[in-house]
């Protein structure tokens, strides 16, 4: 390997490794954000290195247009399993607690999401616990196309309109330590996801009503930020 491979590719470790742990927000919790900006979808993309689908950064449709360099995950079946992920995230060790109101930087009890699907019969997003290396944290919407278990349904039909979703991940799975993410789109066109956030109390950290202390929620993927 040459020096300007090693390089790149310590570079590349490193970067993932700085991973930040939270952001504040004018509700006093801590949140990692996932998805919500531009900066955030381009960090995370090659992060996705497992599944037969294909990633891509979306611009134009985005579950809220506010100007302020929104961006959507857009993630397209072709074939196989239909999705992309990662099962275990360099520098992801988050803690889903009981504690109804946890403070520790990396402890958190909710998740929220916003996905849309546009073909085919159903969407999953699946997290993975690395506890018996375990897909075991689903959700879906439509028909679980490929019957992957367990998984919460949150609609019986597909979202074909942006629809906002949040959960108390530790009233559905309990306490478990989050690692990786699959986002599923399964058959057909694509499913996109956007404003894809864990937080620690119920209120939307990303929300209408959230005015964050620097004035925006920034994506914390490639730089280390810490909690006000």
């Amino acid at each position: 390997m040459g020096l300007r491979v090693r390089i790149a590719v310590i570079a590349a470790v490193a970067a993932a490794c700085l991973m930040a742990v939270s952001t504040g927000d004018a509700f006093g919790q801590a949140s990692f954000v996932i998805v919500h900006d531009e900066q955030s979808v381009k960090d995370l993309l090659p992060i996705l290195t497992e599944g037969a689908g294909a990633a891509s950064f979306e611009k134009a449709d985005v579950y809220k247009d506010d100007g302020d360099g929104k961006a959507a995950l857009l993630v397209t079946g072709e074939g196989g399993d239909g999705q992309k992920f990662r099962t275990s995230v360099p520098g992801w060790a988050w803690k889903i607690k009981k504690d109804p109101n946890p403070k520790a930087k990396d402890e958190f009890r909710y998740i929220t999401f916003a996905w849309r699907k546009v073909g085919g019969t159903g969407i999953q997003l699946q997290l993975h616990a690395p506890d018996a290396n375990t897909w075991g944290h689903r959700y879906h919407a439509g028909a679980n196309e490929k019957g992957w278990n367990p998984s919460i349904e949150i609609a019986p039909k597909i979202p074909e309109q942006w629809a906002i979703v949040t959960r108390d991940l530790f009233t559905d799975w309990k306490e478990f330590t989050l690692d990786g993410i699959a986002f599923t789109a399964w058959s057909l066109k694509h499913g996109i996801w956007d404003h894809v956030v864990l937080h620690q109390t119920e209120e939307d950290p990303l929300g209408a009503k959230a005015v964050e202390p620097s004035g925006k929620a920034a994506s914390a993927w490639a730089r280390l930020k810490v909690e006000r």
